[in-house]
């Protein structure tokens, strides 16, 4: 399952809108949008995409060791 799968999986199992995401994490909606569709292009740099990654799967309910883990080896 690629990284942007992962987290899009968990925000809707959890219930969450894009814009819940956004509102906690301060990210736009537009970049995670992207993010669950595999484009880190809006990130900033691979640095900024780990951290926002963090982010985003502490507030969805995933290991962020594992979705960081699981962009290293795709990126």
């Amino acid at each position: 399952m690629s990284t942007g799968s992962m987290i899009r999986q968990a925000r809707e199992s959890a219930g969450l809108s894009l814009d819940d995401v956004a509102g906690h994490t301060k990210i736009r909606a537009s970049i995670l949008a992207a993010m669950e569709d595999d484009d880190f292009s809006h990130c900033g740099g691979d640095v900024y995409a780990r951290g926002q990654l963090r982010s985003i799967a502490v507030f969805v309910g995933l290991n962020p060791d594992d979705v960081v883990d699981s962009f290293d080896a795709g990126a």
